[in-house]
């Protein structure tokens, strides 16, 4: 955007080079040409310090992050993060895993009391419902029917 800026400039500094060119007549050719190289010279000049201070202003704002191990402490320690993270993963895991058998025991102790008594066709019923065709409609109607009771 700023060297768009400075284009336009250079073109709107050309075009009033040209129209100085234009008005004085009396001057010769050679004049002509000495002239404008003097004022282009200078307005290289300082189009190239611009330039410059534009280029020093762009590297100063660049902020660079870069993630380079440099030492092997550095790897060390990095790796055994990521261990400790997946060990930490699997035991969350197996802890949810318990922590939803526990409730699924917590519901069928409380469905055994709500009976009364059990015969073993209740038992086989309750295995059949939690573990072997796990229907999650039926234990949500028996966590449902538990609160009500």
């Amino acid at each position: 955007m700023m060297f768009e800026e400075i284009n336009q400039k250079l073109d709107k500094s050309n075009l009033q080079i040209e129209k100085i060119g234009l008005k004085q007549p009396e001057i010769t050719d050679n004049e002509k040409i000495a002239k404008l190289k003097s004022v282009m010279e200078i307005f290289h000049e300082s189009r190239s310090e611009k330039l410059d201070e534009i280029g020093n202003a762009i590297q100063k704002e660049k902020r660079k992050i870069e993630f380079t191990p440099t030492s092997m402490q550095a790897l060390i320690i990095i790796f055994s993060l990521l261990a400790l993270l997946v060990t930490l993963s699997v035991w969350i895991n197996s802890l949810r895993n318990q922590i939803s058998d526990y409730s699924d025991n917590d519901l069928k102790y409380r469905y055994i009391q709500m009976l009364g008594q059990v015969m073993p066709e209740d038992l086989a019923t309750i295995d059949t419902i939690f573990y072997f065709n796990r229907d999650s409609k039926r234990i949500k109607a028996l966590r449902k029917q538990n609160r009500n009771f």
